[in-house]
């Protein structure tokens, strides 16, 4: 059960930022907020409607309004060749389908992040929809994205991503499609757009 978890990079993102709560907790802090406006996050110009917290670090921002099983905003920059997409430690076979290479079509990049989130432990991931988009000036693509919890909540997805320059760098949106998907779809999209320049 200890390796599975080593190879799960959205509970490693999970038990990290429990540990971090604990942290802020303890010592009478809070996370970065990410006021609305114009942001500049590892290299990427982006603009958000709605306010953030920011839990995550330098090239793996994770940006929550409600808490990351409720809304997850992340944003990965400059995944280099070779790295696992979600930059979580690799370990065996299983995780080579999860690493980034140069010279992937934009097809294929979706579907490293598909095959990274199904061996998170993740049911019934899927990516739709995949179309042309740019990310920070560079040609990329836009795709949605559904997948399944353990627990059996069914989640939806935004991805924006490219891999044009030799790194992968993505936005990955998600939250429960109940409620909180529909919710924040309109600042979800109004962030990716302002991130295609």
């Amino acid at each position: 059960m200890k390796k599975n978890r080593l190879r799960d990079p959205i509970a490693a993102v999970h038990r990290g930022l429990r540990l971090l709560a604990l942290t802020l907790f303890v010592g009478a802090c809070s996370s970065v907020l990410i006021k609305p406006g114009a942001q500049q996050v590892d290299g990427l110009h982006l603009s958000t409607p709605v306010s953030w917290s920011d839990l995550g670090h330098k090239g793996e921002r994770l940006w929550t309004r409600d808490g990351v099983n409720l809304n997850a905003l992340r944003i990965y920059t400059d995944v280099e060749p070779g790295e696992h997409v979600f930059r979580a430690r690799l370990r065996g076979e299983k995780d080579e389908g999860a690493r980034f290479r140069k010279g992937l079509s934009n097809p294929e990049i979706a579907e490293l992040i598909v095959e990274g989130l199904r061996g998170s432990g993740l049911a019934n991931v899927s990516a739709t929809s995949i179309a042309p988009a740019q990310l920070n000036g560079q040609a990329g693509f836009q795709a949605e994205l559904s997948f399944d919890s353990r627990s059996g909540l069914h989640y939806r997805g935004l991805l924006l991503g490219e891999g044009e320059d030799g790194s992968l760098s993505f936005l990955l949106y998600t939250a429960p499609a109940e409620f909180y998907f529909e919710r924040d779809a309109t600042a979800i999209k109004a962030i990716m757009r302002s991130a295609t320049g």
